[in-house]
C-alpha cells in the first residue's frame, strides 16, 4: 500500500514536471527527502497529507525544516500555512522568518 502511495505521488510530480532539473531518465531511485520537497512545493493538500502516514511527522518536518522553508519569499506563504496547519505553531509568520533569518545566517557565516 505504502508503495502504490509513493509511486502514485511520484507519478504526480513527473506529471507536474517537479523533477525539472534532474535527468529522470537516469535516475534509478528518487530519495523520500526529494519526494516530500517536491510534494510540498508543487502537489496539493490532498497529495500533502499522504506524505505524513508514508514517510511519519518527524521526517516530513525535517525535510520542510531543512529543505522547504528555508527558501524565501517565493514559498513564504506556503511556509506559513505549513507552520499553522501542519507543525502547529502559534505565529506561523514569525516562525517561518525565523527559519529563513537562521538559514540564511549560517549560509553567511560559511562564507
Amino acid at each position: 500500500m505504502n508503495e502504490d502511495v509513493r509511486k502514485q505521488l511520484i507519478r504526480k510530480l513527473k506529471k507536474e514536471n517537479a523533477f525539472w532539473s534532474y535527468d529522470v531518465s537516469k535516475m534509478k531511485s528518487i530519495s523520500d527527502e526529494a519526494i516530500i520537497e517536491h510534494v510540498l512545493l508543487y502537489l496539493d493538500i490532498d497529495d500533502i497529507n499522504q506524505l505524513f502516514p508514508l514517510f511519519g511527522y518527524n521526517k516530513v518536518k525535517r525535510v520542510w525544516l531543512e529543505r522547504v522553508a528555508p527558501v524565501g519569499a517565493m514559498f513564504r506563504r506556503y511556509n506559513i500555512l505549513y507552520a499553522w496547519y501542519y507543525f502547529g505553531a502559534k505565529r506561523p509568520d514569525a516562525y517561518v522568518k525565523g527559519i529563513e533569518t537562521r538559514h540564511m545566517n549560517r549560509k553567511m557565516a560559511a562564507l
